[in-house]
């Protein structure tokens, strides 16, 4: 039998030991602890490093020089929706780098500094990234191409692909946004049975917004002889004014300053329009009735309460510019 005295001696070894696993325990802990936080805090480095606007910047660049679609179509979101980002269109784009190289450096130029490069892209804030990390998009704006009325019925292709058909109804017909590039332009019409086509390369890039195509078709006799041959000619339009409720009075006032050419023969009105459509862009919302009207019938128009009335550099130089010729 175990006396008293004993008991206790034997209690309190217990508790010293016990102490002295606890006391060994500790400092693991805190190790571990610490590793955890230390892994925590790498990995969000890390992260936000994967995510950051150079990095997006580089992916972008390297997708280009290896003409890597899969990347380019998750890295390119246009703001307008319109503009598709596919192989057809992506294959254009390729055409017009092979055969301008330095526009690869002027693209990376541009999105680290509006003011260099050529503004063909932009970057923007587009949501989270598990709803932590910022997420940069490249954006870009699309352009366009305008037939004039053949006079007959005429099927138009771009690269092969049907886009639409001009029946005479119109003067003019617009197609697109179009993401930048070099797209081949078919014109197909059929005459005594016959089908007669011709095609021609349209380059889409800069800050001429729309091309005009004019479609100069053989119905004279005297054009019969000559094959009946469709001349398709190719005019550059600098600046041009929309005549519908879906396009922009200056589509380049965002990223491309703007040069007396570019609003000659505009009324005041249009002025005040073209200067007030660089604000609409982001969404500002207008007290003038006229103004808030004319923007909520455009298609590209979103009102956005929280748009403060920041501006870069490129746009207050335009609202400025704009406003010496109201």
């Amino acid at each position: 039998m175990i006396d008293q005295p004993s008991r206790a001696a034997h209690k309190e070894n217990g508790n010293k030991n016990i102490r002295k696993i606890n006391n060994n325990k500790t400092p693991i802990i805190i190790a571990l602890v610490a590793i955890l936080f230390i892994g925590l805090f790498t990995g969000y480095q890390l992260l936000a490093k994967k995510y950051s606007e150079e990095a997006v910047i580089k992916q972008f660049q390297s997708a280009l020089i290896s003409k890597d679609k899969d990347v380019l179509k998750e890295l390119i979101v246009p703001a307008d929706t319109r503009v598709k980002v596919n192989n057809q269109s992506l294959d254009a784009l390729f055409s017009l780098i092979d055969n301008q190289p330095s526009l690869i450096q002027d693209i990376e130029d541009s999105l680290r500094e509006e003011e260099l490069g050529n503004n063909l892209f932009s970057i923007r804030m587009d949501g989270k990234h598990f709803g932590i990390f910022d997420r940069y998009v490249i954006d870009t704006l699309g352009y366009f191409i305008t037939f004039n009325d053949p006079g007959v019925e005429t099927t138009i292709y771009l690269n092969e692909s049907e886009i639409g058909i001009l029946d005479g109804s119109k003067e003019t017909t617009e197609f697109g946004p179009f993401l930048a590039g070099n797209y081949t332009v078919k014109a197909a019409y059929k005459k005594d049975g016959k089908t007669n086509e011709d095609a021609l390369t349209v380059t889409l890039t800069g800050t001429k917004a729309t091309t005009e195509v004019a479609l100069n078709i053989g119905s004279t006799e005297e054009k019969e002889e000559v094959k009946e041959k469709t001349v398709i000619k190719e005019v550059i339009r600098e600046v041009p004014v929309s005549t519908g409720n879906s396009y922009y009075l200056l589509p380049h006032s965002s990223y491309s300053y703007l040069s007396y050419s570019d609003i000659a023969g505009f009324s005041k009105s249009e002025l005040r329009l073209a200067r007030n459509e660089i604000y609409a862009r982001y969404g500002y919302i207008f007290q003038s009735d006229d103004l808030r009207a004319y923007f909520n019938s455009q298609d590209w128009y979103y009102p956005d309460s929280s748009y403060n009335g920041n501006l870069s550099s490129i746009e207050k130089h335009n609202v400025d510019f704009i406003k010496s010729y109201e």
